[in-house]
């Protein structure tokens, strides 16, 4: 399977939270994180127990995949249902890195939508 493959089910494991499918794909120690934010310990199962406090994903979006070499980056659009009940929209950019068919590293970038005030 080529590395583009790859990352699109990967990508659309994650989308319908279905995280042993999304590790199937990864290698034993793969890299996780958001620069700027965490990243967590390398192995699976730090992605494990990261994504059991991901709050409930309602739709999503895949947009672009790109790529160059051994990394290929996805894009899309995620709504997630929030403790409160309230829908918040989410926008990513994820670059995975491969490596003999496995992805060795996910850099995650996410912004949150804003709630526009009303005057």
């Amino acid at each position: 399977m080529k590395n583009k493959e790859i990352v699109k089910q990967v990508i659309q494991a994650f989308l319908d939270a279905d995280i042993e499918k999304v590790v199937s794909y990864t290698a034993d120690d793969v890299k996780m994180g958001w620069p700027g934010f965490f990243d967590l310990e390398p192995g699976k199962d730090a992605i494990r127990e990261f994504f059991k406090n991901v709050p409930e994903m309602v739709s999503s979006s895949v947009g672009d995949l790109i790529e160059e070499g051994n990394k290929v980056v996805g894009t899309g659009m995620v709504t997630s249902k929030q403790k409160d009940g309230s829908l918040q929209n989410s926008f990513f950019c994820d670059v995975y890195t491969l490596e003999n068919g496995k992805v060795k590293e996910i850099r995650s970038y996410m912004v949150f939508e804003q709630k526009k005030e009303t005057t």
